[in-house]
């Protein structure tokens, strides 16, 4: 067996592996309790959460397997171009959410949502994409620097992490946007204030949810837009030259340092909040996708190119 025959076997696990979780978790997630003909968000059963949390662990052994596989093959980290950062960046979804998804409470929702983002992520890397990129290659010339590990693992890493924290918060915007209309009837009374209170209690739970991987991604970008800075001037002899990924980058830098401003000092959370970090999922998605998919500037990921 070749290593093309064991990529491809490691990539049909993982398809498989995401499509299992993501129907198991978006049954489980779309499955509602009817009072008085209103359906509301509900969640309690959960009979599919093990199965799904089971096959997103195992999609993201495949794709941590895949990984390793093309560091040991190519004889360098797998982070020269789209196809590469794109595994890395569904690894990254996946493993950061299900590492931040531990509380007592289940939440079926978030399995669902961090699954499917990977399974399209994952189609789009190895059904879009040409051969020729996703075969293990050599480094150009500038790709050849100790930096490359250091500045571009840890941002695909922060972007691992704002994205599940922004997905988080979408989450946050579509169940708060539910209206639970409660009945007064003594044989619901009970019952609806419980499910009101867990609600609530859910809300609560995903906005720490958000809050935390959202800072943990913002240290990550900072840390890594000055270890780049500290690059570029190595190899151009200037820390900063507004390239279009720079640019960007800074701008999804200041989108997310408002929403932890405002967390922090004005006491934001909840639906406020989770707006902050929506528009933040916007321009994090143009920084990364958006340029990538057009190939602009020296950073970008180009489709036909190999550029840092």
């Amino acid at each position: 067996m070749n290593y093309f025959e064991f990529e491809s076997i490691l990539q049909n696990g993982c398809f498989i592996s995401l499509f299992c979780a993501t129907l198991f978790s978006w049954w489980e997630t779309t499955f509602t309790n009817v009072f008085n003909k209103k359906i509301i968000f509900y969640y309690q059963k959960n009979k599919f959460l093990f199965q799904s949390r089971l096959f997103v662990w195992f999609s993201s052994l495949f794709l941590g397997t895949i990984l390793i596989t093309r560091w040991f093959i190519s004889q360098h980290a797998p982070l020269s171009n789209l196809y590469e950062s794109l595994l890395w960046l569904c690894w990254g979804i996946l493993t950061f959410g299900l590492l931040g998804n531990q509380s007592e409470i289940t939440h079926s929702s978030v399995v669902a949502v961090i699954s499917s983002s990977a399974l399209l992520i994952n189609g789009f890397a190895n059904l879009s994409l040409p051969l020729s990129m996703r075969t293990p290659s050599y480094l150009i010339p500038a790709l050849q620097s100790n930096w490359l590990l250091m500045h571009v693992s840890v941002m695909m890493l922060s972007y691992s992490c704002l994205f599940f924290g922004s997905l988080v918060s979408l989450i946050f915007l579509a169940v708060s946007k539910k209206k639970l209309e409660i009945s007064f009837s003594l044989q619901f009374l009970n019952h609806m204030l419980l499910e009101k209170e867990k609600n609530i209690l859910f809300l609560k739970t995903l906005d720490q949810i958000s809050v935390r991987s959202i800072t943990t991604g913002f240290c990550l970008l900072t840390i890594g837009i000055l270890s780049g800075a500290v690059w570029a001037n190595e190899a151009w002899g200037s820390y900063w030259s507004w390239d279009p990924k720079e640019t960007w980058a800074f701008i999804t830098w200041l989108v997310f340092a408002t929403y932890l401003h405002f967390r922090v000092f004005q006491r934001w959370e909840g639906f406020r909040s989770a707006i902050l970090a929506s528009f933040g999922l916007i321009t994090l998605w143009i920084c990364y996708f958006g340029l990538n998919w057009l190939g602009q500037g020296l950073h970008t990921y180009g489709l036909f190119t190999n550029k840092i």
